[in-house]
């Protein structure tokens, strides 16, 4: 069951894994390669956390929500961009706000499909499984 501070955990998580790759502070995984020539191993390893989480909130947007919802989702995101831009609370022209609005897009993207089963269950009722075993 899935409950509000659940889903905002989901899009912590999310957040985390995108702006932890790469953000416009400096202060990220693509920074860190780029600065320290060191410590290759563990480098790897983050890199390999990264992208192993990165795969599984996509995998599970994918199971969940499928072309129709993803493209759905991703609409509604755009378009939220686009109103924010009308209204003048940020402005696309600039690189970092346009980074940031394209992460926190993608931060809403995986985060709703991580939890998006959850959500179908509690509005519809309906469990979204595709392995019944009886």
């Amino acid at each position: 069951m899935l409950t509000i501070p659940g889903y905002i955990v989901r899009l912590l998580a999310a957040m985390l894994v995108i702006f932890g790759t790469y953000n416009p502070s400096g202060y990220s995984y693509y920074h860190w390669l780029q600065v320290d020539f060191g410590d290759w191993a563990f480098k790897l390893f983050v890199g390999l956390l990264l992208m192993v989480t990165i795969y599984l909130q996509a995998n599970a947007l994918w199971r969940s929500m499928r072309l129709v919802g993803s493209v759905s989702l991703t609409l509604v995101i755009v378009t939220a961009v686009w109103f924010a831009s009308d209204l003048g609370l940020i402005d696309l022209s600039d690189g970092t706000e346009l980074t940031l609005a394209i992460q926190i897009g993608l931060t809403a993207l995986l985060g709703t499909g991580f939890s998006w089963s959850h959500i179908r269950y509690r509005l519809s009722g309906q469990v979204d499984s595709e392995n019944i075993t009886q």
